[in-house]
């Protein structure tokens, strides 16, 4: 019940802010629609230079003007007037025109009267050789106050295109009260630059969560709301940074930032909710890409106007909007968590957004421009449902981490809390997983009659799925007893046991049998990495390979054994390969050439901690200070004499 009630005042507020948006007669001030009376010539250079509005009064060379100007020719003249005949002071004292959006002229005449100037132009000295100078009016502001002499007379205005700025009006400019005015310019700048560093603060702390969680969604909002921010900046003219000497600069800003909010909308949308292999709104945040390549290369090498690309740009993306409240609708119908906020911010985006393209284009008889609050509105609820989700994720990443720590705890039990004392042996070992559970095990047994069993494994992979598979590794090792002196017959038991359970998970493991009273030695291997054999008497450093293959690929799968004699005094050495792959800053692996070197340095040393000395020359070459990219297991056993 409270839910309906949220619902709908949020409706009725949204409606109520729509219907006050879209009717003069709650505004103060009245416009001067394009279809009432303007008229527009293109002039040449020269005629630039000696432009007077008397003699452009006797001119019918002059045709109506439909605001904006669209031409889908390559944009040639670059010089443009626009006269108004001024008949009606609609019972202002005092009035004024507001030129609103990207307008570039010279000046503006009420007769012979100069009302205002934006840029100077100066002719060059030879025109057959330079062109002329343009300088922009710092003291410029876009409203023309229009004296009771204007009465009867025509107005006029002089556009110039800079490069690929559009030519003219790209809005129509609004009749009304100077004071007004004033009010609607400080109004604008204000609203721009205060949505613009809110949205530029939401992506920088969306950043600083994507480099806590590392979520793809928190990255996408964060390219999402920069763009944005960016966007909304360049219209309030980055505080006047570009303004001073041209206009070009935060154009350019603004147009790229203006085709990139629908792709990284989308993209966020798209990482938001979709997972579906024929998702509409991945699809089209892809095509977008390839649009606004297309359509900005021909727009900035003048193969089409800019106002062509812009006009192209907007019925694209109202059918965009429109699909993006489908897709909303849909995420609702699916009840799926707070996503009536999706629909709300789709909507409010794509009505005041319609509202102000069909202003623009003289559809709707309106005045205010809401597409920024639409906006507003839009990010604020893909915000919300954006906290709503990692909330939730948060909460089911917090259980997930609980249930990690208990399966650390399980791993750790079934691993030998400490090496064995096993006289005249000594045994040393060293585990780290890469992640808080791992794929590597280990186990010693005591046979008797001075017989004993070490198995090392390696389960393929890391993290939970390879610590539950090394646990049913062990459950199999366990399992099979019997086999415990007998290395092959293990390792053929274990393989039957796991090809059924691992579900194509294979595991290496290395099992060493090893008899005191025959000073001999038998393994057998599944695909492991080979171990080193020192040998006291020699002084020679052996590597044993047996062949064989992983566990739990194939059935009925035989294993070799192979025996060698030993001394007192001897060392071997086992490892995962976690341990030799470990690569340093310059991408080079550890190797097993320099585990076999650092082996016989230690060997040399005699040191009372031999492991320590290993690790010591293996954390010196990969300069690891944190996890290791694999999980790494080491068992160092010594024959003493």
């Amino acid at each position: 019940m409270e839910r309906s009630y949220v619902k709908r005042i949020l409706f009725v507020l949204l409606s109520m802010f729509c219907f006050g948006s879209c009717f003069d007669s709650l505004l103060p001030y009245k416009s001067v629609k394009w279809s009432q009376g303007w008229e527009y010539r293109f002039l040449t250079e020269e005629e630039i230079t000696y432009f007077q509005p008397a003699i452009e009064d006797l001119s019918l060379d002059y045709q109506p003007y439909h605001i904006p100007y669209v031409s889908l020719e390559k944009p040639m003249p670059k010089f443009l007037s626009a006269r108004i005949r001024f008949r009606d002071p609609l019972g202002y004292a005092e009035s004024s025109l507001l030129l609103r959006g990207l307008v570039t002229f010279f000046d503006a005449y009420c007769g012979d009267v100069k009302l205002q100037s934006e840029f100077f132009y100066t002719p060059p000295s030879d025109p057959l050789i330079g062109e002329g100078v343009i300088t922009y009016n710092r003291n410029f502001i876009p409203i023309l106050q229009l004296p009771k002499e204007c009465l009867g007379r025509n107005l006029y205005i002089v556009f110039f295109s800079e490069g690929i700025l559009p030519l003219g009006f790209s809005e129509p400019p609004l009749y009304g009260d100077p004071t007004h005015h004033h009010k609607a310019i400080a109004n604008r700048t204000q609203a721009f630059a205060s949505l613009g560093f809110l949205f530029l603060i939401l992506g920088l702390f969306s950043f600083y969560l994507f480099e806590r969680r590392r979520k793809k969604q928190l990255l996408a909002f964060t390219w999402f709301s920069c763009t944005s921010g960016i966007h909304f900046l360049s219209q309030s003219g980055f505080f006047g940074f570009f303004y001073y000497d041209s206009i070009l600069p935060s154009f350019i800003i603004f147009i790229f930032t203006l085709f990139l909010i629908p792709i990284s909308c989308l993209y966020f949308f798209d990482q938001l909710i979709g997972s579906n292999r024929w998702n509409v709104i991945r699809m089209l945040w892809q095509f977008h890409v390839l649009f606004s390549i297309v359509i900005l290369t021909l727009a900035f090498t003048e193969t089409i106007s800019m106002s062509m690309a812009l006009v192209t740009f907007i019925w694209l993306c109202l059918p965009t909007l429109v699909i993006q409240i489908i897709v909303a609708w849909s995420q609702m119908a699916a009840k799926k968590p707070k996503a009536i906020l999706l629909v709300i911010g789709a909507s409010a985006l794509f009505i005041l957004n319609a509202h102000d393209i069909l202003s623009s284009l003289g559809i709707l008889d309106s005045v205010p421009r809401s597409s920024h609050w639409g906006f507003f509105i839009f990010v604020i609820c893909l915000t919300l449902y954006g906290e709503n989700l990692f909330r939730n994720s948060e909460i089911k990443y917090g259980t997930l981490q609980k249930e990690i720590v208990t399966a650390a705890r399980i791993q750790n039990a079934i691993l030998p809390p400490s090496p064995p004392r096993w006289e005249p042996m000594d045994i040393n070992v060293y585990y780290q997983p890469s992640h808080e559970v791992g794929g590597d095990f280990y186990d010693f047994q005591a046979l008797g009659g001075k017989r004993f069993g070490i198995l090392i494994a390696d389960v393929v992979g890391h993290g939970l799925g390879a610590s539950i598979i090394a646990s049913l590794s062990k459950f199999a090792f366990f399992q099979h007893y019997k086999h415990w002196s007998n290395p092959s017959f293990l390792l053929s038991a274990m393989n039957e046991d796991l090809v059924k359970k691992s579900f194509g998970r294979f595991t290496t493991a290395t099992y060493f049998h090893i008899d005191l009273e025959s000073k001999k030695f038998m393994v057998s291997s599944a695909g492991h990495p080979s171990f080193f054999h020192w040998k006291s008497e020699s002084k020679e450093l052996v590597e044993i390979k047996p062949k064989g293959k992983p566990l739990g690929i194939l059935s009925g799968l035989t294993y070799g054994e192979e025996e060698y004699p030993f001394k007192p005094g001897d060392q071997f050495l086992f490892f995962t390969d976690g341990l030799t792959e470990e690569e340093n800053a310059d991408r080079l692996e550890y190797g097993e050439k320099r585990l076999a070197k650092s082996f016989l340095e230690t060997i040399a040393k005699d040191p009372i901690d031999p492991m320590a000395k290993l690790l010591e020359d293996f954390h010196y070459f990969t300069g690891l200070a944190g996890a290791p990219h694999d999980d790494i297991t080491i068992i160092h056993l010594h024959v003493k004499a």
